[in-house]
């Protein structure tokens, strides 16, 4: 009879690698719900007639890739660096003692850009180890950062990489530490172009927000010998985001939608940091694209504001994520 593996024994491991497309063994276990590598190759069926009534298929394989589609756990402040470094750049943290900051900013003016980690990242069913695969050269080609009120911060990213290869787990790694980041812990600051960020609190307001970020990331659509990429690339990305507000009498709706009439740009910073050791922080520079009607969220009113990311060389500001946590090395100590 044969062993059936429960759910429970699936399970998603990262590692960062060194050179890009040369696959690792992982570091670290992915702390969210399970979901597995795609084989993403693109298969082209040949259309002739051979005088057969049913034909006998041709068939090729143009091009090889892998996905993964990663499910939305809630974000800790430990793990949601991967997907930065995976899509945003590689930080250097900073700080003394146990408390790290990383700084992830996509560059608001000029024409350099960053540079990311690839990741190996293996996926399968721990108990069945024919069942095992990984995808290396893997990269984020777009991360949703979502929270409302009474929940947590929510992560969600989808992963582009080389191909879908048959390999066994790395043994011997345990579920690191981490710390959920609550939404109710978030405080919102908006401030003029020209001013500085983080100045002006609108206290009292926020219900909701989100942030969405197609990174710019892609794969180089060349030949160099073989069906799946030798490289990636960027191309510019895209900074989609919305924040909801209860409507109060202090104006903080209406002098808002004020700024979405005369097309002004906003410094926008969403800040969780519920501890000195703990931070998840958002900057932007940004315009509003419209605004919703009234809404009745439980018997509240709320608004939400549509916007999007721009660059702003006057403020020093595009798209900047600041992280606080106490992980000395991403790559090592079960992380």
């Amino acid at each position: 009879m044969p062993t059936y593996s429960p759910y429970s024994n699936t399970k998603t491991q990262l590692g960062r690698e060194s050179t890009a497309g040369t696959a690792v063994a992982a570091t670290t276990i992915w702390r969210g719900p399970f979901s597995m590598i795609e084989d993403a190759r693109e298969r082209t069926i040949v259309e002739e007639q051979i005088g057969n009534f049913v034909s006998n298929e041709r068939s090729y394989d143009s091009l090889i890739s892998a996905r993964w589609s990663q499910p939305a756990p809630p974000l800790t402040y430990e793990q949601v660096c991967h997907i930065l470094e995976a899509g945003v750049k590689t930080a250097t943290p900073t700080g003394t003692g146990t408390v790290k900051t990383r700084v992830y900013n996509y560059p608001f003016s000029g024409t350099t850009v960053n540079t990311i980690r690839t990741y190996t990242i293996e996926t399968g069913s721990a108990t069945v180890a024919s069942d095992q695969y990984e995808m290396e050269m893997a990269f984020v080609e777009d991360f949703e950062f979502a929270g409302a009120y009474g929940e947590a911060w929510t992560m969600q990213s989808n992963w582009l990489g080389r191909q879908m290869t048959q390999a066994s787990f790395t043994t011997s790694l345990t579920a690191p530490t981490v710390n959920d980041c609550l939404f109710n812990h978030t405080r919102l600051f908006i401030d003029a172009s020209g001013g500085t960020i983080g100045t002006t609190e609108k206290a009292g307001v926020l219900t909701a927000a989100n942030i969405n970020v197609r990174t710019g990331l892609m794969q180089v659509p060349v030949g160099d010998g073989q069906l799946y990429s030798s490289d990636y690339k960027w191309t510019q990305p895209e900074i989609t985001f919305s924040i909801t507000m209860e409507l109060e009498d202090s104006s903080i709706v209406a002098v808002e939608r004020g700024i979405y009439r005369s097309n002004g740009t906003r410094l926008i910073r969403l800040r969780a940091a519920p501890t000195a050791a703990l931070q998840f922080q958002i900057d932007m520079a940004a315009k509003y694209d419209s605004i919703s009607d009234y809404e009745n969220s439980d018997g509240n009113t709320t608004v939400t504001f549509e916007g999007h990311g721009v660059a702003s060389s006057a403020d020093s500001l595009a798209l900047t994520f600041t992280i606080l946590n106490s992980v000395s090395a991403y790559g090592s100590g079960g992380h």
